[in-house]
């Protein structure tokens, strides 16, 4: 029997959809038919929630999903393991019903997990066998709940994380909720248009070799054998996902994360972090350490403080109708293994994107009905206690092209504030300043802008804040300091004049001020791992690019990394090693780590020429937008600078691991370089970028570059002595 007839069995559509299903037919997201009430069972140490679509068992001890429990319509969701938010209550834990089905028709079933944990002492270590920032004795109060509804085809979970004053200073460096090891039929990932794709088996990712790091395996069987499977290629900007997770291309069942709101996540719109990857893993991160943004949260002795995350809501689907592979795809499928191109039957594509499209379109839904009235009990206001925040943001700059903002995003944010924790939360480049792109601690609320500015951030909590924003083709931000709001009091902060800095005449322009490297060569594939290795082949000669004549989407590579000195890593027999998504890696000798034959490079020296009319005078200003680097710190020569031969300074940029895991928008940063314009001379001029030799994972991952001059004849603000323009210049007012 066709799997997805057997599935509507199961849903109780009818026996008739199997007649239906004998002729070819577009993929169909079955309809939820089933509306029983929501049944809450008190198991002693546990509960069992049902409401006919989804069944689990949450655990009193500790407010983890039971082992084997989850099910969607019978279907096991995780059969493998315990389910849970990385920190889980503990000290003095009380197990209670928060929402009784039996007092609301089984409407809805709520139950809660508390831990009252005092306790006292440091953080744990991150010793390999607790997750960083998990506390070891105590001082944070953790509540986790999970929500079940009558004909809700999902979950929700959410949790409240306490510190009273009285407590110790305690915080996180990582927490998320977590479904992992799910079903082995969960084959495929679904994160975004582009990285919708069948997923390689654990069978040929356990016999894959290491290399690199611990997360990285050239695959040596398989789909993609000659490929490195890397869990860091599935990365994105948690304020822009809408669904994300696994679906099963033989039973062709979806199961998908979405989050509401993104008040509660740690770093803010830009904050980038994984979301799912390879062996069935679907992750919701609030705080973690990577890519050095929303790293972490400390909460000092002496501050009361909550944030509760959440609720997320888990979404569930099915196919009533699914296309079938015919037996020629497949044979075609099977032979395309290890190709680079591997030839996906498009009725399992059009089956994935069919589950995926519905969980994006619920995510609407979802996201539209925040806050949720059902809510009680916790750190959480209502629609009537929040309150929307507008208005225009006007751009003033005379050297501008055009007015418009472009994809303006305008949020709210703790004010800058100081914290002495160390570790994740401040080794950023910030000193002791905790800013939004770091800040785990307090929430903060961003909206989609439009081209003309207008803007209005909605359900905003009560508070104290400064607004920020940014938009494409507007170097640096706005930030608007004392936004105070009030329970249920919107307000219109009217027409704000946006003046971006400018420390003189502007020359030149290479690329899109724009916080990521999309536009520039290959920053489209980002995600792919190994474009370190292959950029030297890419560009044997290095980028050479001239102002005026030069395409930056065609001659200006989206990374600057050492260049490297070997082809041993290119696969014999892929058809277009350089450019071919997969396949193109060569397999390693033994059980080897091939790095240390393939990872290292020589000195690239990029050269960018111009023209100035005559010889200039004053001060030339250098700003460099970087959405990553790596490898370039203050003991390396960094990136160095040189104008028409001579050496003008190097920087050394704060590192994101934007190169080592696989991304174009890590956390951005803002440099200036200034030197003598009398180094400018009439007619020609270049300019050179310099990374040091090393391994081929070090060096930038390019956003905007500009090349300004200050004559004296107008009046302009003096760059930062230190080259930061976005650096925090002390304790915030």
């Amino acid at each position: 029997m066709h799997k997805a007839v057997r599935l509507a069995l199961c849903l109780g559509l009818g026996t008739a959809l199997s007649t239906s299903l004998a002729h070819a037919a577009a993929p169909h997201v079955a309809p939820v038919t089933v509306n029983a009430p929501v049944t809450l069972v008190d198991n002693g140490d546990s509960w069992t929630l049902d409401n006919g679509i989804v069944r689990m068992t949450v655990l009193k001890k500790n407010g983890t999903i039971g082992l084997s429990s989850l099910s969607y319509h019978g279907v096991d969701i995780v059969p493998n393991r315990n389910e849970f938010w990385e920190a889980t209550p503990g000290g003095q834990v009380t197990a209670t019903i928060t929402i009784d089905p039996a007092t609301n028709g089984g409407e809805r079933a709520e139950v809660s997990i508390k831990g009252i944990n005092p306790g006292g002492g440091p953080e744990t270590a991150n010793d390999g066998t607790q997750g960083p920032g998990k506390l070891k004795n105590g001082g944070m109060d953790i509540e986790v709940r999970y929500t079940l509804e009558r004909g809700t085809s999902g979950f929700y979970t959410y949790a409240e994380y306490s510190h009273p004053a009285s407590y110790p200073a305690a915080g996180f460096g990582e927490n998320r909720f977590i479904l992992e090891s799910m079903n082995k039929s969960f084959d495929w990932l679904s994160v975004d248009d582009d990285r919708n794709m069948l997923m390689t088996s654990d069978d040929d990712l356990q016999k894959g070799v290491v290399i690199h790091a611990k997360e990285q395996r050239i695959l040596t069987s398989g789909l993609y054998k000659n490929s490195v499977e890397h869990k860091y290629s599935y990365n994105a900007i948690m304020y822009k996902l809408k669904a994300w997770g696994w679906s099963s291309t033989k039973d062709h069942v979806g199961v998908y994360f979405i989050n509401p709101s993104n008040e509660y996540i740690g770093g803010g719109a830009e904050k980038l972090d994984l979301i799912d990857h390879m062996s069935g893993t679907l992750l919701d991160y609030w705080t973690s350490g990577h890519y050095a943004g929303g790293a972490g949260n400390h909460i000092p002795q002496g501050e009361d403080w909550k944030h509760v995350v959440g609720p997320i809501f888990v979404y569930m689907n099915a196919l009533d109708s699914a296309e079938d592979a015919s037996p020629k795809d497949l044979d075609t499928f099977q032979a395309s293994y290890g190709s680079g191109d591997p030839a996906v039957p498009k009725a399992w594509r059009d089956n994935a994107l069919a589950l995926w499209n519905d969980a994006v379109e619920k995510s609407k839904a979802v996201k539209a009905a925040w806050p949720y009235a059902w809510v009680k009990g916790m750190d959480y206001p209502l629609k009537a206690d929040r309150a929307t925040v507008s208005g225009q943001l006007v751009l003033d700059d005379a050297q501008a092209a055009t007015r418009a903002l472009p994809h303006l995003t305008v949020g709210l944010s703790h004010p800058d504030y100081q914290s002495n924790a160390g570790g994740y939360q401040t080794r950023y480049g910030t000193g002791t300043t905790v800013t939004w792109p770091h800040d785990g601690n307090y929430y903060q609320f961003w909206a989609d802008g439009s081209d003309d500015g207008h803007f209005s951030i909605h359900n905003v909590r009560p508070g104290h804040y400064t607004l920020h924003a940014f938009a494409d083709g507007v170097l640096g931000e706005y930030a608007r300091a004392d936004i105070t709001v009030e329970a249920g009091k919107d307000i219109d902060l009217g027409k704000l004049d946006w003046q971006p800095v400018r420390y003189g005449r502007q020359v030149w322009e290479i690329g899109v001020a724009n916080r990521n490297g999309d536009e520039f060569y290959k920053g489209d594939e980002y995600w792919l791992w190994g474009w370190p290795l292959r950029y030297g082949d890419l560009f044997p000669k290095d980028v050479t690019y001239t102002i005026g004549k030069s395409d930056y989407r065609k001659d200006w590579f989206f990374e600057e990394v050492p260049h490297s000195t070997t082809d041993a890593w290119k696969n014999p027999a892929a058809k277009d090693p350089l450019n071919q998504r997969f396949g193109w890696v060569n397999l390693p000798d033994g059980q080897k780590d091939m790095w240390r034959d393939w990872g290292q490079g020589r000195a690239t020296t990029w050269t960018v020429k111009f023209k100035m009319p005559k010889v200039q005078s004053g001060t030339a200003v250098l700003r460099i937008a970087l959405a990553g680097a790596d490898g370039l710190a203050p003991n390396t020569p960094g990136l160095a600078i040189g104008v028409n031969g001579q050496a003008v300074g190097a920087l050394h940029p704060v590192q994101t691991n934007a190169l080592r895991y696989n991304t174009d928008k890590g956390v951005w940063y803002q440099y200036t370089q200034t030197f003598d314009a009398g180094l400018l001379k009439s007619g020609d001029n270049t300019m050179t970028f310099t990374v040091p030799a090393g391994d081929v994972t070090t060096g930038v991952v390019w956003d905007y570059v500009r090349l300004e001059v200050n004559d004296g004849s107008q009046s302009y603000p003096v760059p930062p002595a230190d080259g930061r323009p976005d650096m925090p210049r002390g304790p915030a007012q």
